[in-house]
């Protein structure tokens, strides 16, 4: 009997069901409905048996499993409705009816659609979150299928919040902006921007009644995160004769509240273990700023009560909630954006690696590197904020080219005209490192590179007096210093820059390159190994031109090309390029390079005519290395190479 697509209809939004003439289908086991739920979601995707027998029966031994996915699909495929929907050779499984014809992507049609009449259909299709109540407790399918109802909420949320912008930006029809407010809201009703604006467009009809309905319809949202809506907010809704609303404080850097839900028994001596280091190595970065307010009290029968207020969260930009899951063996660290009410980080922090004091430093502190990234690539809470100016000009910087670091300075020095910004030390700093940035990756004349250095200097020491403790400050003046010729004295400043923070992949893998040019190679292999582990889940691109320089003069050849494959394109990486394939005897690389060099060459100073011995000279006078074996192992490959360098060694 073949089952018409008309007949049969599948619902993955919400309680998962399949109808067939109308009529729910009720499957003989609850494993045999995750089986063919599973294979709806993968919309048609060919899955390997033996990874679904895996996330099924996955404690059973793999005979078994195979054994009890044969029986679930056979049971599935004796009912007439489901006869012909699933599809299966020898090696995999996949669902054979037409996945157009779901609800989910019906639903994504209506949000491509974007009008206001398919943002309504959408919000009639959204019954909850996808495949809700499919949990048949088993690790892996479960884990599957939190992973996918956090994808295909997440990316939905993502993008309707993008189109929100869209429409704000252009003042679109407020019927439009409303029913797109809507559907966010009912995806994810803590969603603070769609609330608000609702709020304030039924207000601006004159609707209070509507109006006062979403704020207590947010309000409950909120209250199942033991959250509060913003004060300023409600009092608006309480009086909705102010038309203005009070403005939000400006601050200067994103700051970070850590927030545990309240419990009534005493915490885990894990979940402990991890709080007080999360908090600590918080504390240590200085881009980001945590507190947490109260200190845990004890309840009438002697157990520990960690309630936090969650007011005083509310005034951060950014919350980090810890979360026990026993049946996971772990513990989770999300953080999330304040303003949006949305995730934008989640890290898993294992039972077996806090067990151990040194693996749970290690692990937590991957996971604030990772944290702290997530942060700083986020969407800014204020786009013209200094600090978001000037973490736009930091992440310009991370591209080491000489095109990117001429935005970022022109970004800088606005920046350090302005009365907020120029109060903000890394500003300045970030000013030194890019006018030393230049000395490396631009070609200039002696007294021109002579100059740069001196407003390095100067700009250095003015971070240095605006603020002591960052140690991105002290990591600029280890670097002035080792520009400067002044080796010995460059040590100790990274020394200080790691005191400040011995958690920051950034500050160690700059520690790493330093200590490789003063010399002491062991240390910088250490100390980049360290880095690398703790890195979390982001291994910047820069950290790459790093290692690569580690590499070579360490004589690790093959390690300085790997790296230098995944590091930015510039002069800097060429010329070291030129050099470790000459040594490697491998010409046709070596013309490569080359090449790769004019170009890089060209492309910093395009209207310039360079000769070779104002070339030369530059590519002495950029060479960091105190050692001077490692400078003639250098300049004599790229000799070799046919890179004029002897008469300026001479």
């Amino acid at each position: 009997m073949t089952v018409e697509s008309e007949d049969l209809r599948v619902e993955i939004v919400g309680e998962p069901r399949i109808l067939w003439r109308g009529r729910p289908v009720d499957f003989p086991t609850r494993k045999a409905a995750a089986l063919c739920f599973l294979l709806a979601a993968h919309a048609g995707r060919r899955i390997d048996r033996c990874r679904l027998a895996a996330l099924l029966w996955g404690e059973a031994e793999e005979a078994l499993a195979r054994a009890s996915l044969r029986k679930a699909l056979s049971l599935i495929t004796a009912m007439p409705a489901l006869n012909t929907v699933i599809g299966r050779d020898r090696s995999s499984l996949w669902f054979a009816h037409d996945p157009t014809t779901t609800d989910l992507a019906t639903f994504n049609r209506c949000i491509a659609a974007g009008t206001e009449r398919s943002y309504r259909d959408a919000l009639t299709l959204w019954r909850g979150v996808p495949l809700q109540g499919l949990e048949v407790d088993e690790p892996l399918f479960d884990e599957w299928l939190d992973g996918f109802r956090a994808d295909t909420v997440g990316l939905t949320h993502r993008l309707l919040s993008e189109r929100l912008d869209v429409l704000i930006a252009r003042s679109a029809a407020p019927a439009l902006e409303t029913a797109l407010c809507e559907l966010i809201a009912r995806i994810e009703p803590a969603d603070a921007r769609a609330n608000e604006r609702l709020i304030n467009l039924s207000a601006a009809d004159g609707d209070a009644v509507t109006a006062k309905r979403r704020f207590q319809s947010y309000e409950n949202a909120l209250d199942t995160l033991d959250m509060k809506p913003p004060r300023a907010l409600a009092t608006f809704v309480e009086n909705l004769g102010v038309t203005e609303r009070q403005p939000r404080i400006a601050i200067s850097r994103p700051t970070v509240a850590l927030v545990r839900p309240s419990v009534t028994h005493a915490p885990s001596d894990l979940f402990s273990h991890a709080h007080s280091e999360v908090m600590h190595q918080l504390a240590r970065f200085r881009s980001m700023r945590c507190f947490e307010r109260n200190e845990p009290a004890p309840n009438r029968d002697g157990t520990l009560r960690t309630k936090i207020k969650i007011d005083d969260a509310l005034n951060h930009d950014y919350r980090l909630l810890l979360w026990d899951e026993p049946k996971a063996h772990a513990i989770y660290l999300r953080c999330i954006n304040a303003r949006r009410q949305d995730t934008v980080s989640v890290v898993r922090l294992d039972y077996e690696e806090l067990g151990q004091r040194t693996a749970a430093e290690a692990r937590i502190a991957a996971a604030i590197n990772s944290i702290e990234q997530d942060i700083l690539s986020d969407e800014p809470l204020d786009a013209t904020s200094p600090f978001s100016r000037w973490l736009e000009a930091y992440r310009l910087l991370q591209l080491l080219t000489p095109s990117s670091d001429s935005a970022a300075f022109d970004i800088l020095t606005d920046l350090a005209q302005d009365p907020v910004g120029q109060r903000l030390s890394v500003v300045h700093s970030s000013i030194s490192s890019i006018l030393m940035l230049r000395r490396l990756l631009v070609p200039s004349e002696d007294e021109s590179a002579d100059r740069m250095l001196e407003d390095a200097r100067s700009a250095t020491f003015k971070a240095l007096s605006l603020d002591e403790l960052e140690p991105f400050n002290h990591i600029i003046l280890g670097w002035l210093r080792v520009q400067a010729g002044e080796h010995e004295r460059a040590i100790p400043a990274f020394e200080d820059a790691m005191r400040l923070n011995p958690y920051s992949s950034r500050t160690l893998i700059s520690a790493a390159e330093a200590n490789a040019y003063c010399g002491n190679i062991k240390k910088a292999d250490a100390l980049a190994t360290r880095a690398l582990e703790l890195s979390g889940r982001y291994v910047p691109s820069y950290f790459h031109a790093y290692l690569a320089n580690i590499a070579y003069l360490s004589g690790d050849l093959d390690g300085c090309l790997n790296s230098l494959q995944r590091a930015p394109s510039n002069v800097h990486a060429a010329i070291l390029a030129v050099a470790a394939h000459q040594e490697r005897g491998d010409r046709p690389a070596v013309a490569a390079a080359l090449a790769t060099f004019e170009r890089e060459i060209r492309r910093a100073q395009p209207e310039a005519v360079i000769d070779g011995t104002s070339l030369s000279r530059w590519i002495v006078s950029s060479n960091m290395s105190c050692d001077p074996t490692a400078r003639r192992r250098l300049f004599g490959a790229l000799e070799q190479a046919g890179v004029p360098v002897g008469a300026a060694v001479c």
